[in-house]
């Protein structure tokens, strides 16, 4: 597993990143969010361990900033001991929240905690480059070729295709797509999945009202399937009678 820490504390970070290399894991570590963004975007990290109090830049708002480029799970340390900062933590997108002081024992067991909870949600992203029929999904550009043309597209549609990509023919539910995209979710967030998906079928369907691809299963999510011309014959509803809600 790969640890990424960011603390302005020094003495923390190096004690921290001693004592879990001695446990097997591969730590990296950043003291400000200047190389706490070069270390995330070159390694890519499982696991984020950060106080976000920093010098140079708010560590949630890099958070959020840096999650767009490579996703990863969030673990807040932090000596605040004020709910509010707590709420504002886990509202912001963080996976858990820990306070300063802690045992080592108590830390561990919050960051494997973590962990297992990361590896239980949807199927992670194994390559930047992801293969489903004729789409080609490449996330690292934020591009997709499709019919052999290739089309630019933002950070946001890029990671969202990218992860019906992964979990082709089975359905993603808007809490599942919310919680990989964002970390966090309000009322609003069904209408910002469908503008997503709308403005995704426009740049790879043929005829964005009646998709191939990009499948809506009502009431439940979305779904991208492998596309043959012998599908055409069938009916929405008969394709989604052959998919499978993505496992949490």
């Amino acid at each position: 597993m790969k640890l990424l820490i960011v603390d302005a504390d020094r003495d923390l970070v190096e004690m921290l990143t001693s004592w879990l290399k001695t446990l097997g894991y591969e730590v990296y570590r950043a003291y400000t969010a200047e190389r706490a963004r070069m270390e995330w975007e070159q390694q890519q990290p499982d696991l984020v361990i950060i106080d976000p109090v920093l010098k140079d830049m708010d560590g949630l708002v890099l958070c959020r900033e840096m999650r767009a480029r490579h996703d990863a799970l969030v673990m807040v340390i932090t000596d605040g001991k004020d709910v509010q900062n707590e709420i504002r933590c886990l509202e912001s997108g963080a996976d858990d929240y820990l306070l300063k002081p802690f045992f080592p024992s108590q830390f561990l067991a919050r960051m494997r905690a973590v962990s297992r909870r990361g590896r239980s949600t949807l199927v992670q992203r194994p390559s930047s480059i992801v293969t489903v029929g004729s789409l080609r999904v490449d996330s690292l550009h934020n591009e997709v070729t499709v019919d052999n043309k290739t089309v630019r597209l933002t950070p946001t549609e890029s990671k969202l295709l990218h992860l019906l990509a992964v979990n082709a023919n089975n359905v993603c539910t808007a809490n599942q797509i919310v919680a990989h995209i964002w970390g966090f979710g309000n009322d609003g967030d069904a209408y910002l999945i469908k503008a997503h998906i709308r403005h995704l079928r426009q740049k790879i369907e043929r005829d964005p009202s009646h998709p191939r691809y990009i499948l809506t299963v009502p009431g439940v999510g979305y779904t991208l399937t492998r596309h043959h011309e012998k599908e055409e014959q069938y009916s929405g509803k008969e394709l989604i009678h052959t998919l499978r809600v993505a496992s949490i």
